[in-house]
């Protein structure tokens, strides 16, 4: 196991309310029942959090929702910034409605790596974001990504959009991005409701096209990479990965923490949260997992993992896949919320 006395990464839901509600919505968004919202972390517990990661060492904490930019608070919470000694904070935004002065409020506050969501050009980014609002992201992404240190473009693929992703990637490098992760649909909220998962045949001629990109297109001038660790088994990597990245190729080195405060070691095979920062701080929670960490780098070989992490549709499937994420089973099985 990786043994290290801190999370890699850290992975803060701020919220599950957004201005927003695209067709594959991992958080569910807009059908969040109040019960499960009234339970969400104050600002000043999320406040903690961060100085509590930071004080482990923890190298990457980001900052994902839901919309974290319209959670009542949120500018408050980016007061923590500047007295992080360690990490380096992660804003993941949909910048669909930021105004200059909140987009300055972002850059000032010392964050110094963003991540805009886009899934297509205009046409096709209206229809899975549900709202015309594709020349304001546009505009955003170039005045944030001309101000913070990393900047990159992450586009989730699912059946509405696969047709458009390379269109994007074109039009983004025109632009004057340079770089943009592809990330496969997940089974978590509407992606597998509304059955937007690809077909194994699907994902490997993205996996083809990537690979046909990066020959003509060296990285230098725009870096776009599909997101997807074990895909293929065997695969050799490239020696150097995003923090982001990680978390995936080096097992059990990261935690995603809910907006209710349930801890996760591994997004791809824990079954149950190992505990929640209402009852235990985050370092306590960390120790107390690491034998389950262990007896899960035994049981789960990089093939039971493909098998896990891609649960890929089969070809005319008519049914959504069974419930996986923990906030699914909350909103939609009565699940214990803390």
């Amino acid at each position: 196991m990786a043994g290290y006395t801190a999370p890699v990464r850290a992975s803060l839901d701020v919220t599950y309310a957004c201005d927003l509600r695209c067709i594959h919505c991992r958080t569910n968004t807009g059908e969040v029942p109040a019960h499960i919202r009234r339970k969400m972390l104050s600002i000043e517990q999320l406040q903690e959090i961060m100085l509590d990661l930071d004080r482990m060492g923890t190298f990457e904490i980001t900052l994902t929702g839901g919309e974290p930019s319209i959670r009542k608070g949120f500018w408050q919470l980016l007061d923590v910034v500047p007295k992080l000694r360690h990490a380096t904070v992660t804003l993941i935004t949909n910048a669909a409605a930021h105004t200059r002065e909140q987009l300055d409020r972002i850059v000032d506050s010392g964050i110094s790596s963003v991540r805009v969501s886009m899934d297509g050009t205009r046409e096709t980014f209206a229809a899975v974001r549900l709202k015309d609002v594709f020349d304001t992201v546009v505009e955003n992404s170039i005045y944030l990504r001309d101000r913070v240190q990393s900047f990159k473009v992450l586009t989730t693929v699912m059946k509405t959009n696969q047709h458009n992703v390379f269109d994007l990637a074109q039009y983004l490098r025109a632009q004057g991005f340079r770089r943009q992760d592809l990330i496969l649909v997940r089974a978590h909220g509407r992606g597998g409701r509304n059955l937007l998962l690809l077909t194994e045949a699907e994902t490997m001629a993205i996996h083809e096209k990537v690979a046909q990109f990066k020959k003509t297109v060296p990285a230098t001038d725009f870096d776009l990479n599909l997101n997807a660790p074990y895909l293929v088994p065997g695969e050799q990597l490239r020696p150097y990965q995003d923090v982001v990245m990680f978390p995936y190729l080096v097992r059990d080195s990261s935690i995603a923490i809910s907006a209710t405060g349930d801890v996760t070691m591994s997004r791809l095979y824990s079954a149950a949260p190992l505990g929640n920062t209402k009852d235990a701080p985050v370092q306590k929670i960390w120790l107390a997992g690491q034998d389950q960490l262990a007896q899960e780098q035994e049981e789960f070989t990089e093939a039971r993992l493909r098998e896990i992490f891609w649960d890929f549709a089969a070809a005319g499937e008519q049914s959504a896949p069974p419930l996986t994420s923990l906030l699914d089973r909350q909103i939609f099985e009565g699940f214990e919320v803390r």
